[in-house]
């Protein structure tokens, strides 16, 4: 068994679980024979089996390729819309880091200004120091990386874990990515050095007082959208490069549009209520009014990633709504109800009589119904029908029987009318083929036409079906049908669907055990799920580290100015209140607009697909809640760094 097993099994609560796995330990799995370290696996050897009985097959070797099979359309856009999401807000913490400091570094090139370095000379010192500066930082990542790697294996995100090998980047994606930060580095500076004057006498920011333009902000997220409208024609199109293209790019247009919008709407908020409120209220909304970029510039990863982890729930909860449509799974903590399970086996032998014993003594099991399935068609290959073997017992809890005696046959059909799929009429003597390519078959003598009964613990009959007693059926289809058990069962006991999979691996661990009334999960799906919940959870400590970076730097740059009001008789707690509200107010504005922007692109994008939105306001409002939490946090943190910025001492200025 694999090292986690082993673990597992010697957990507390596992009880069960050992029960069901009561065999002797004779190996390990090792890495090579794993997808992750947190796998569950194990062979299970034995000597009963032979080839071509009961469908065991012979494998001699490992590494057999298969055909890769294409992934679906609705998934495809899934991952390159999580990709999208996770990239997008890592992008903008970038473009936020290079401007830490901003205003210190201005004013020291103000000073080079005063010793004679002109405007070129200036701004080709401000390229430089960011490029030394960006590739200090790409150095130091790539050694906490290496360091960090050795300790992956150690880690479960999101029931997500990896091997270290696993964890090795591609080099040429890695020199994509450095030379990304690079160019991103270097754009944003000059960004910033548009908007502000460095001149020998001090630091003019241009833009102070200017009015923002609303136009191209909201351009910005429209053309996205756009892009989006028009970047898929059909669902099948979404595999093709062009598509992808214009998807991603729709996307980050539309995610970008967020910290575009949000310092206007900042703007336009402290014009309204900036002559309201008490003074730690004025204290902040003034500061936001100086500099509402520096305001935005912490918040706008968070709102970013906010925004894509709506867009990705939207879309995640429209896609498997569409797979699963709203099946009844039966919900931990519900009232007890009474649920159906199938226990099936295929060993060649048809036997149920002693299963359904066995089952029948699981604590919580209500019925038991045991019979043998035979899948046949005609010689033609025509659309499969089922066969049910079973004693008359047996078969008079499934249909309506008058009479019954061992050598009958009998037609039942669906209660309350028949099926669309029967296609096979059955008549005495005609040629049936047993299973896909199997011997042939005769149908027996039909004894009766008759009904299913309503109550049966299966429900409703989807097709006709014949029901034989085992002397109708013969010897050859009773070899290869397949022993079933109906399992009536009631789900007031939390561990009563364990207690009947350790049932069955006790009888035979070949028993396959399966809860019709739980949706089955895609996998595909839910792998796709469990990596991107560990893909944003990573990215929002990393937004919370640059919320805490912003925060400090601002303190650190305002120590003066704090330590003059507090001279002045201002309440630290008035200082602190004031910090508060700098951090909650673009917040609060951000997860709204993050909300809006989030939920219409999650539309947009389930429109490429053809899916109906299907909205988890719960998840949403999860996802707000921690983009909240974390910026009240991050506040909290900042107050030791605020008491020491407003000593007095702070006034000593050289």
């Amino acid at each position: 068994m694999s090292p986690a097993l082993r673990k597992l099994l010697a957990a507390p609560g596992s009880g069960l679980l050992r029960e069901r796995l009561d065999h002797p330990v004779t190996g390990e799995v090792t890495d090579r024979g794993l997808v992750d370290p947190g796998e569950y696996v194990f062979y299970l050897g034995g000597e009963h089996m032979a080839v071509g009985v009961a469908g065991a097959d012979r494998l001699d070797h490992f590494g057999k390729t298969y055909p890769q099979k294409p992934l679906d359309p609705a998934l495809t856009l899934l991952s390159i819309v999580g990709m999208v999401v996770l990239l997008a807000p890592v992008t903008v913490f970038i473009a936020a880091a290079v401007r830490f400091g901003g205003e210190r570094h201005d004013r020291r090139l103000a000073a080079l200004r005063l010793v004679g370095a002109d405007r070129r000379t200036t701004a080709r010192i401000a390229a430089g120091g960011t490029l030394v500066s960006a590739l200090i930082g790409v150095a130091l990542g790539a050694v906490l990386f290496m360091i960090g790697r050795q300790f992956i294996e150690l880690m479960d995100i999101q029931g997500l874990s990896v091997f270290t090998e696993d964890f090795t980047p591609q080099p040429a994606l890695a020199a994509l990515t450095v030379v990304g930060v690079l160019l991103l580095s270097l754009a944003v500076t000059g960004l910033a050095m548009n908007g502000v004057a460095v001149e020998p006498l001090g630091v003019v920011r241009r833009s102070g007082g200017a009015t923002r333009r609303l136009w191209w902000r909201v351009a910005v997220p429209v053309l996205g959208l756009s892009l989006l409208k028009t970047s898929v024609g059909s669902g099948s199109e979404i595999r093709s490069t062009t598509s992808v293209v214009l998807v991603v790019v729709g996307m980050l247009a539309l995610l970008v549009g967020v910290t575009a919008v949000l310092p206007w709407i900042l703007e336009q908020l402290t014009k309204a209520l900036g002559g309201l409120g008490p003074v730690s209220w004025q204290l902040a909304v003034r500061r936001i009014q100086l500099n509402s970029e520096a305001a935005t510039r912490s918040v706008n990863g968070i709102v970013v990633a906010v925004a894509g982890a709506i867009a990705l729930q939207t879309l995640f909860t429209g896609i498997a709504h569409g797979q699963h449509g709203n099946s009844g799974t039966a919900r931990s903590g519900s009232a007890p109800t009474t649920q159906v399970g199938v226990a099936s086996l295929d060993d060649g032998k048809g036997y149920t009589e002693r299963y359904t014993s066995v089952f029948s003594s699981t604590p919580g099991v209500q019925q038991v119904l045991g019979y043998a399935e035979l899948s046949v068609s005609t010689l033609d290959g025509d659309f499969p029908q089922t066969v049910r073997i079973a004693e008359c017992g047996q078969l008079r809890l499934l249909a309506s029987l008058s009479t019954c005696a061992d050598g009958d046959a009998f037609v039942v059909s669906p209660h309350g009318g028949g099926s669309t799929i029967d296609r096979i009429v059955w008549k005495r003597g005609s040629a049936m083929r047993m299973d896909a390519n199997g011997p042939r078959w005769t149908v027996p003598r039909i004894t009766a036409a008759v009904e299913a009964k309503s109550s049966n613990p299966q429900g409703v009959f989807p097709e006709k079906m014949l029901f034989v007693t085992p002397r109708a059926a013969g010897k050859s289809a009773m070899a290869h049908a397949v022993s079933t058990i109906d399992i009536t069962y009631v789900t007031s006991g939390a561990d009563i669907q364990d207690r009947l999979r350790t049932t069955a691996a006790r009888l035979d661990p070949s028993f396959a055990v399966d809860f019709p009334a739980q949706a089955e999960g895609d996998t595909a799906l839910d792998g796709i799920r469990r990596d991107l919940l560990a893909g944003v959870t990573a990215v929002l400590l990393l937004i919370a580290a640059s919320m805490l970076l912003g925060a400090l730097e601002q303190l650190r740059d305002r120590k003066r100015v704090l330590a003059v009001l507090v001279t002045f008789g201002t309440p630290r707690r008035t200082l602190g209140s004031s910090i508060l509200w700098q951090t909650v107010v673009p917040v609060a504005m951000g997860l709204l607009v993050a909300g809006v922007v989030g939920t219409t692109l999650g539309n947009a994008l389930l429109g490429l697909i053809g899916r109906t939105p299907v909205y988890d306001w719960s998840g949403m409002l999860a996802i707000g809640g921690i983009g909240a939490v974390a910026s009240v946090a991050v506040t909290a943190l900042t107050l030791p760094t605020l008491w020491r910025s407003s000593h007095p001492a702070n006034l000593r200025h050289e």
